[in-house]
């Protein structure tokens, strides 16, 4: 019966991530009345929930982001235009390696900006509210707003947030408050993704985390293409009718639910166009369409 979950979060976490560390086990041993208080109640929902939280904590096995990076692999993350913190070439050098001196670089106050959006106002805040638990939290005042929703001092006691009682906890009501669980009967793990990572970093790996969890969950009497258990999406609905306006061949069954002949007629439009063919509708692929519509009604 389609909403019953096929094994517990519990189990499928265990099968999927061998090297759980073994308090995020803890919680999840103890979470159904959890997840069943923030309405993550299909497997459609709870494998949403677990791809972004597996792959956040690498398969559960990062309790504190480390911060010991490489000059290489600063520059690549913090680096001059890839980050507000500007981490140059030469800094890279004499920062790695150095957990403590990067984060107070790129969270802390050696980031005004960054210190400034994270509420980090004390020396030593970038590395004390380094990221955290299921979802890293960053930053005293995220620690401080989760910790009041949490019925907890996260701001006093950091070390609370990846203790088995707590850690499910500031990563459910992140959840709910992005409101994902709409967007998990949508199947659209781009606005998931987008919403918790507030960009796409790891989709791919966060997509492969989901099929996993999907085929673990999922009761028999679901489909086995996640895509088809997902409820219609306005969006979708409407982008597939403009691909059929512009000649999609064959023509796409507007359904609403962006599966793959969908992703297929995407990435038809894209090369036709002469953009990045990914198959997925993404903002300069819709302005392109927008923009061959009207052309062709101009016509």
């Amino acid at each position: 019966e389609a909403g019953v979950m096929a094994v517990s979060a519990f189990d499928a976490v265990s099968r999927m991530a061998p090297h759980a560390h073994g308090n995020y086990l803890d919680a999840l041993r103890h979470g159904d009345g959890l997840f069943h208080e923030h309405d993550i109640t299909t497997p459609l929902r709870l494998a949403h929930f677990l791809a972004q939280a597996l792959h956040e904590t690498g398969g559960f096995t990062v309790l504190r982001e480390s911060m010991s990076y490489s000059a290489p692999r600063l520059m690549e993350i913090f680096g001059v235009n890839r980050h507000s913190a500007g981490v140059t070439a030469a800094e890279a050098e004499t920062l790695a390696r150095q957990p403590q001196a990067i984060a107070e670089r790129v969270y802390g106050l050696g980031n005004p900006r960054k210190a400034r959006e994270l509420g980090n106002t004390e020396p030593g805040d970038g590395f004390r509210y380094r990221g955290n638990g299921v979802l890293q939290t960053t930053g005293r005042g995220n620690h401080k707003r989760m910790g009041t929703a949490c019925g907890a001092d996260f701001e006093s006691n950091p070390q609370l947030v990846i203790e088995s009682a707590y850690a499910l906890k500031p990563a459910l009501h992140e959840w709910t408050q992005n409101k994902l669980n709409a967007r998990a009967d949508k199947n659209d793990i781009r606005t998931i993704t987008l919403r918790i990572n507030g960009g796409l970093n790891g989709l791919a790996q966060r997509e492969t985390w989901f099929k996993k969890a999907w085929s673990l969950l999922k009761s028999d009497a679901e489909p086995v293409e996640a895509w088809r258990a997902a409820s219609k999406d306005s969006a979708v609905l409407r982008l597939q009718k403009a691909l059929n306006d512009l000649g999609a061949s064959p023509a796409l069954v507007t359904d609403g639910r962006y599966g793959a002949a969908t992703r297929q007629a995407v990435k038809a439009f894209q090369t036709a166009v002469g953009i990045v063919a990914d198959g997925v509708a993404g903002p300069v692929t819709q302005a392109a369409i927008k923009l061959r519509l009207a052309t062709l009604r101009g016509a």
